[in-house]
């Protein structure tokens, strides 16, 4: 299936309390980013990374695998996306992962493809529940279970944060969709703190009639992305387990 994928990596990653940006740090032995890409280019060759003037000294051993973006200011996911408005294939659909998700396998990125097509959706994204679902965002549904908007932790009320759907970031977009919404998403109404966040482009497609859906993932690993040391730890405890089976 013909598709591109776009990753975002130019994030601080101030959690991650390392001058190194984050995607640079290793999970079993390579950066999180080199994994992602790997992952990626098994379902595409169109691949277009979102990077940080952090990030850029250390793209070199990529450069022959996917385009370049730079986002030079850290203005959030969706400020990112909109970083390569010129770039956004408008006849495949497009896919949104993360450098920071080195467990993102090309086997869900293709299952949230073809969910996108069975459900003739416009925009689908990949969900995870968890009982301690920390500081993701939350799914929040209707009464019938479907997809009513995403809400990021920090804007959460009190009830919502009660909510175990968790968002994992990864959305795939039907041809022409993201392009065409994404502007809609950086517009000043739509600044939350000081970020304009992916997230709200599906109250934004609702609004206009767009399908919106998810998928539930369930394995959890594959969808979480690593933000922290301790989660660092944790990605690097799961590939030698791995290993060792």
């Amino acid at each position: 299936m013909s598709c591109q994928i776009i990753i975002l990596a130019a994030g601080n990653g101030s959690r991650m309390a390392s001058d190194l940006p984050k995607v640079m740090h290793e999970v079993g032995g390579k950066p999180m980013i080199a994994r992602v890409l790997s992952n990626t280019l098994a379902v595409t060759e169109d691949i277009v990374l979102v990077y940080s003037e952090q990030l850029k000294p250390h793209l070199a051993p990529y450069k022959e695998f996917c385009k370049f973006a730079l986002q030079k200011q850290a203005l959030g996911t969706a400020h990112a996306v909109y970083c390569v408005l010129d770039l956004i294939a408008e006849h495949v659909p497009v896919t949104v992962v993360y450098g920071d998700n080195p467990f993102i396998s090309s086997s869900i990125i293709k299952k949230l493809l073809n969910h996108l097509i069975s459900t003739n959706s416009a925009v689908s994204t990949l969900i995870f529940e968890r009982n301690d679902p920390g500081q993701y965002g939350r799914i929040v549904t209707d009464k019938f279970g479907n997809l009513v908007k995403i809400v990021e932790f920090k804007h959460a009320s009190e009830e919502e944060k009660k909510i175990t759907l968790c968002n994992s970031g990864v959305m795939v977009f039907a041809p022409g969709i993201l392009k065409k919404y994404i502007p809609y998403c950086v517009t000043p109404e739509q600044k939350l703190s000081s970020e304009f966040y992916l997230t709200s482009i599906i109250e934004i497609c609702q609004n206009y009639n767009e399908k919106v859906s998810y998928l539930l993932s369930t394995d959890n690993q594959i969808v979480v992305g690593v933000n922290t040391q301790q989660e660092l730890l944790e990605a690097n405890n799961i590939i030698k387990t791995q290993h060792e089976v």
